[in-house]
């Protein structure tokens, strides 16, 4: 009686070690390894991050929330993150708002990193971009582009993203609906359409 071959692809690969020919290194080994306190699993099967920044104006996906360096910063309203420019591997598609692939990426996904300007802030002169949303264009901070002081060069690189122009929102929370999930398969589905239904659900974290 044939029977229908289990999916291998859908198990882990294991990782193997090169069996030793001594007997005695082989017990020594097996003993050693059984001692010893396993290790921490493949990074592939690490679970990516749930919490991200989102624009407080139309809700587009920025970063993932671990891409925060310091709450303590001031911008132009009030207090601010300083943020570094997200890693691939934590740019995955969490809704339909999705964030750009990484090659696109010139900085922040997402934004718009407009022209370098001299400016006074309150920890010495520097130079800087202001950035905004791709989505609705409202400007979420700057970018720090060049530091007069050595010991502000640290920032360079960096971005302030002001807290009252940005939101944090969590995953799990923010699961298209059925509507929405109907549009995608339909191949229907409008941005535009997918944010009103949002703000109309008030689910934002």
């Amino acid at each position: 009686m044939s029977t229908t071959p289990f999916p291998l692809y859908l198990l882990p690969s294991i990782p193997f070690r090169r069996r030793r020919t001594s007997s005695t290194t082989t017990t020594s080994s097996v003993q050693t390894s059984s001692s010893s306190p396993s290790s921490s699993p493949p990074t592939y099967l690490t679970p990516p991050s749930t919490s991200y920044l989102r624009c407080s104006k139309c809700r587009t996906d920025l970063l993932p929330s671990t891409s925060i360096i310091s709450k303590g910063f001031t911008g132009r309203h009030g207090r601010a993150y300083l943020v570094s420019p997200p890693t691939a591997s934590t740019l995955y598609r969490p809704s339909p708002s999705t964030f750009l692939p990484p090659s696109q990426v010139a900085g922040l996904p997402n934004t718009k990193i407009h022209k370098p300007q001299p400016r006074q802030l309150v920890t010495g002169a520097h130079t800087v971009s202001d950035i905004s949303c791709t989505g609705c264009g409202q400007v979420l901070g700057w970018k720090y582009v060049d530091a007069a002081e050595e010991s502000q060069k640290y920032k360079v690189g960096k971005f302030i993203l002001e807290t009252k122009r940005v939101v944090r929102c969590v995953a799990w929370d923010e699961q298209p609906d059925e509507d929405e999930c109907e549009d995608l398969f339909a191949g229907v589905w409008s941005r535009k359409v997918a944010i009103r239904r949002r703000r109309e659900r008030g689910a934002w974290a």
